[in-house]
């Protein structure tokens, strides 16, 4: 088992979510460690780890703050999280291919993408 704690809030509206997450983080010693973005933004998933007491007071924060603003969707705490969970999140080692309809994700740091160009077929 984990020797930290997870918290997740689920709300619509990346622009909510991004002052959730600031006020989530301000209110406890916390760690974003990632975000889910589906529908094209309209509905966001915040993650954040840390101790069970710190998690719990940050999610408590941001779910009322999601619930002043009328974004809330939903949210859950999950006390030292089974390792098997934690590929998922991108907290361990091991790697997982996700197969999601996410519209797009992003844990941990932000890793350089290589470009690439599109080929056109000429008439």
């Amino acid at each position: 088992m984990a020797d930290f704690s997870i918290g997740l809030v689920e709300v619509s509206g990346l622009g909510d979510a991004i002052v959730m997450l600031d006020e989530m983080c301000k209110t406890a010693d916390v760690e974003f460690v990632a975000t889910e973005r589906k529908l094209g933004g309209r509905l966001v998933t915040i993650v954040v780890k840390g101790d069970l007491t710190a998690v719990k007071a940050s999610v408590d924060a941001g779910v009322e703050m999601a619930k002043g603003f009328g974004s809330y969707k939903a949210s859950r705490v999950i006390a030292r999280p089974h390792p098997e969970i934690l590929p998922y999140l991108h907290l361990s080692d091991t790697e997982v291919e996700i197969n999601s309809e996410t519209a797009a994700t992003h844990v941990g740091p932000v890793a350089e993408r290589k470009t690439t160009r599109r080929r056109t077929k000429k008439a």
